[in-house]
This record gives structure tokens, C-alpha cells and sequence, in this order.
């Protein structure tokens, strides 16, 4: 018989499907696998070995891909109601916000999932206004607990220019919103949700207006889930901004800009956060390396996903149509063959762990089990209901 520490060593390197299976195995396994302390040390066991990840594909329906074999894609069959409408917003330790209305946080490997409470808002009566409701998800270290942050922009009717946000924070601990100070400046880069979580704060590229005409027009701006304020991070020195195409992403839990212009594509990344001098250039992709392959021909869009487990390839989404493999040494691209990829991609990588969006029974196992059936039960009273509404296709995505 293995002592109790060597047994929870050997399942903190599982996956979670794994693990729900070996919770029956006895009385003690089980007791180790609903332990709060196992989820953190699971969840901390897959991010340090970069084990335990899959792609989660959202938008034209709900697929993963299993980042181990990128061999097939597996459809997701969410315990809640889904529309085709719906976005995903970024994964946060297993975590991931499906932009529907009510916001669900949701746990795809485990299904257990929480709706969100209403946080209700009206239109200003003194102003011809429309208004533009965009997510976050994030993660308060000091706090322990999980955040989502709702801005709500009023633009002009006619003009579509901004006039101000509202803005509120959801936390999973207390289960409630509550409001905080309106951005000061407009998202217009963003659409539905934005999932550059790094560092515990929301980060995104804005336009000052003041230098719409030089070099300093962008700048990035950031917002702390934990203390609730705003700051900026600088961009990487002596950039070029005039005629290209910028997005933020996340790459290996680090910072990283994309930069486009016509047929060339430069990947910055922030090796030290809140460090100026420690953006690199990752990779820079142009046309004297397209023109013998046509994998990355036009390129429109690229985004990084991952790292491979060796941290010698990056796989990129081109176009958002194919998934490829960098290889930073050699500086070529191999494609990836995927069965059953949708015809438009939409990939956020998330984390497969045991983290619950139980809320308050978040540490408490049989609370979390009574809430999780409550909720199915709730769910499956007001499926036929819902099944009869019709819903309006929306897409969105990062662009700027």
C-alpha cells in the first residue's frame, strides 16, 4: 500500500476524465481528489509541466482538441442551453465565460457549471444611446477568488462615437456584482470579449485620440481584477504603428503583441511583466518564407496559441482557418491536420483542472455536488422552453 502522499503525487498528473473515474476507486482516493488543497496542486501540476491542455472552439458550436494528439476534434455538449450566437470568452485555471444572456461559467471537463446573477442596466433617457456590453474573466490571487468584469458602453446613435461605460464586477465568492468606476476610455477594439488575461488583470489596446496622427495613437491599457484600477503597460520600443494591424494575446502566460502589415507579421512577447525592455521579438514571418508554400497565403490573421511541451514550436492560428507549427529554431512552418476542425476557428487554450465555479460551496465538496445538481435539475425544467426561442447569429473575435 502507497502512502497517502505518493498516491496524491500520481494523481495530481492526471487528467480530469481520469480522475472522475478513480474517485470510485475508494473512499480514500476520493476524499483526496474532492480536496481543495488536490485542486490547487493539480492545477498547479498541469501549468508547470504545460500538461493537461486542450484547445476549447467556440462560435459556430463547442468542440476541444486535445493539445497532446492533435488528432480530432471532440464535440462539447455543455449542461446548459448554448446558442450558436454565444462567444467564449478567455480560460481562466479551467475556467471559461460563454458570453450568453446570463453570462454561465463553466468548467468543460468537469460540465459543472454556474449561471450568472442579473446585473441589469438602463439605457441614459437624456441621450440617443445604444449599448455595447463586453466580458472579461479573471483571476484575484490575493482574494482567491474569480472575477468577471462587465463594461457596458453607451455610443451615439448616429455617430456611433462613445459617450461613457458602465462598469461591474462579478465575484464568485460573494456571488454578486457590484459596480466600480466606468472605464475612462473606449474598448473599440473589441467585440463581445476580451481574453488577454496576464498578471491578474484585462488587457487591450485603445486609441488616444489626442496622437491619432503619430506613432503614440495606441497605447495599452490594463485593469486589475484584484485592486480594480486601470494602468498602462508601454509597447515595445521604437514599434511602428502607422498602417499596421495590432492585437494583444496571451502566449505562455506571457504578454504578447501581434503586429501585421500587408504580407509580414512580427510577434512580440513580454518576457518580464511591466518591463519595457524585456519585449522580444518572437517570430517574424514575411514573403520570401510564403512564397515557396502557399500554407500562409494571404495572411490576414495570426494568432499564437501554445507552446509545444519541448518550447521549440509555437502553434499559430492563420487566418483563423488553420492551425500550424513554428518552429522557432529552424523559422519553418509545418501544418496541422486536425479531423473534424470547423470551418472557421475561434481557439482559446485552456487548462483541463478541477476548479469549481461552485461559488460559496466553492470549499465545501458536498455543497458543490448539491449546488451542481440543483442547477442540472433547473436546467432541465427550462430546456423545452428555451428550445422554442430563436436567436440571432453573432460573431466575435479580437480585432483591431
Amino acid at each position: 500500500m502507497f502512502p497517502p502522499e505518493i498516491i496524491t503525487d500520481i494523481l495530481s498528473r492526471l487528467p480530469v476524465k481520469s480522475l472522475f473515474r478513480f474517485r470510485c476507486a475508494s473512499r480514500l482516493w476520493c476524499s483526496i481528489i474532492d480536496g481543495q488543497d488536490f485542486v490547487k496542486m493539480h492545477l498547479h501540476q498541469s501549468v508547470s509541466t504545460n500538461s493537461n491542455h486542450s484547445l476549447i472552439l467556440g462560435g459556430l458550436g463547442l468542440y476541444s482538441v486535445d493539445l497532446e494528439s492533435l488528432d480530432k476534434v471532440h464535440v462539447l455538449k455543455p449542461p446548459f442551453y448554448y446558442r450558436k450566437a454565444d462567444g467564449i470568452s478567455n480560460s481562466c485555471n479551467g475556467l471559461i465565460l460563454v458570453t450568453s444572456e446570463p453570462p454561465v461559467l463553466w468548467n468543460p471537463f468537469s460540465r459543472k457549471y454556474k449561471t450568472l446573477p442579473d446585473a441589469p442596466f438602463k439605457n441614459p433617457t437624456s441621450l440617443l444611446c445604444f449599448a455595447k456590453v463586453i466580458y472579461g474573466l479573471g483571476y484575484d490571487s490575493r482574494n482567491y477568488d474569480y472575477k468577471v468584469v462587465q463594461v457596458v458602453e453607451f455610443r451615439n446613435e448616429e455617430s456611433h462615437v462613445w459617450e461613457y461605460s458602465e462598469t461591474r464586477i462579478y465575484s464568485l465568492k460573494s456571488n454578486s456584482w457590484h459596480r466600480v468606476e466606468g472605464f475612462p476610455y473606449p474598448l473599440p477594439f473589441l467585440k463581445g470579449s476580451w481574453g488577454v488575461h496576464v498578471n491578474g488583470a484585462l488587457h487591450t489596446l485603445v486609441e488616444d485620440f489626442f496622437h491619432v496622427y503619430s506613432d503614440n495613437s495606441i497605447r495599452i491599457m490594463a485593469f486589475s481584477v484584484e485592486n480594480e484600477n486601470h494602468y498602462e503597460l508601454m509597447l515595445p520600443p521604437e514599434i511602428r504603428i502607422k498602417g499596421v494591424n495590432m492585437r494583444l494575446v496571451v502566449l505562455g502566460g506571457c504578454l504578447c503583441l501581434v503586429c501585421a502589415r500587408k504580407s509580414r507579421a512580427n510577434i512580440w512577447v513580454m518576457k518580464e511583466y511591466g518591463v519595457e525592455e524585456s519585449w522580444t521579438k518572437l517570430i517574424s514571418i514575411g514573403s520570401p518564407m510564403t512564397e515557396p508554400d502557399d500554407i500562409l497565403k494571404p495572411l490576414t490573421y495570426l494568432k499564437p496559441l501554445v507552446y509545444s511541451k519541448n518550447g521549440e514550436n509555437v502553434l499559430l492560428n492563420c487566418n483563423e482557418k488553420r492551425l500550424v507549427w513554428y518552429d522557432l529554431r529552424r523559422k519553418t512552418i509545418t501544418n496541422v491536420s486536425v479531423s473534424g476542425l470547423p470551418f472557421v476557428l475561434y481557439p482559446e487554450v485552456c487548462v483541463e483542472t478541477l476548479v469549481s465555479p461552485g461559488g460559496p460551496a466553492l470549499e465545501k465538496g458536498d455543497g458543490v455536488k448539491k449546488q451542481e445538481k440543483n442547477g442540472q435539475e433547473k436546467w432541465k425544467g427550462k430546456k423545452t422552453k428555451k428550445n422554442r426561442d430563436d436567436f440571432l447569429s453573432e460573431r466575435f473575435k479580437l480585432v483591431l
